[in-house]
């Protein structure tokens, strides 16, 4: 499995591997017996001396104490350097921490990491399946399913699956920055109700005058009957366009 994950990494030219939850450090003699540079992040301040300890003398690894949900990336990589991303993520803080590197302001080329099953498939779903979680990743990243993780491959053995997903950053978000915050609000409002009716998650979520929806959807050539779920992210965009549109003629 640890050499499966090394094995998936494109490590930009001249680049570093940041390591998100070092642990007792299998992943980082992995990563540093493949030749790569490596930062390892690990939030457990009692797991660093056995990190350093185990890797005394290693001029290619350097071991932080943080917590990947809010990192500044700036003050632990040299300046210059591509880096790439590597780690099993902690279930609970594996959506925020994939969010802070995916919106910092100095980001990695990709990311191969490990998360729960159920987590990888909603990172990778088509539109049909969306969440916003699914939205808010793909904006800013290729999402591709690389392979299971059965219980067993740990000790001791978790109660679900598991699943490593490569997230290849886009050069660009698929949302220009200035409109980030109103595309997620929409997003995030219409999706209180995937579920539902598109027509009905709107009207009810987003302000608009009187028919605005119905005038909203039409305009941007989406049928009112269909769920959140099924739509894709220019057609979130187009929707924007068409709600401010309205708000602005009202």
């Amino acid at each position: 499995m640890l050499a499966d994950i090394v094995a998936s990494l494109n490590v930009p030219e001249g680049g570093i591997v940041v390591e998100i939850g070092a642990g007792t450090g299998q992943l980082t003699d992995a990563l540093l017996a493949a030749g790569h540079t490596v930062v390892a992040v690990e939030v457990e301040e009692r797991l660093i001396p056995h990190l350093r300890r185990r890797f005394e003398g290693n001029d290619r690894l350097t071991i932080v104490c943080g917590d990947a949900r809010d990192i500044e990336l700036g003050e632990i990589l040299p300046p210059d350097r591509p880096f790439c991303v590597a780690g099993n993520l902690p279930y609970f803080a594996a959506n925020p921490i994939i969010r802070h590197l995916l919106e910092s302001e100095l980001r990695p080329t990709e990311m191969v990491v490990m998360v729960q099953r159920e987590v990888a498939r909603e990172l990778a779903a088509k539109p049909g399946h969306a969440s916003l979680l699914t939205i808010s990743v793909q904006v800013y990243a290729e999402v591709e399913m690389l392979f299971d993780v059965p219980p067993d491959a740990f000790d001791p053995p978790p109660a679900v699956f598991s699943s490593v997903v490569r997230l290849t950053l886009r050069e660009e978000p698929l949302v220009h920055l200035e409109r980030i915050e109103a595309f997620f609000e929409l997003v995030a409002r219409t999706f209180r109700n995937p579920r539902k009716q598109i027509h009905n998650g709107l009207s009810r979520g987003v302000w608009l005058p009187k028919g605005g929806a119905e005038e909203a959807l039409a305009e941007a050539g989406i049928d009112p009957m269909r769920r959140a779920e099924t739509l894709t992210i220019p057609e979130w965009l187009k929707l924007l366009d068409c709600c401010e549109a309205i708000r602005a003629r009202a």
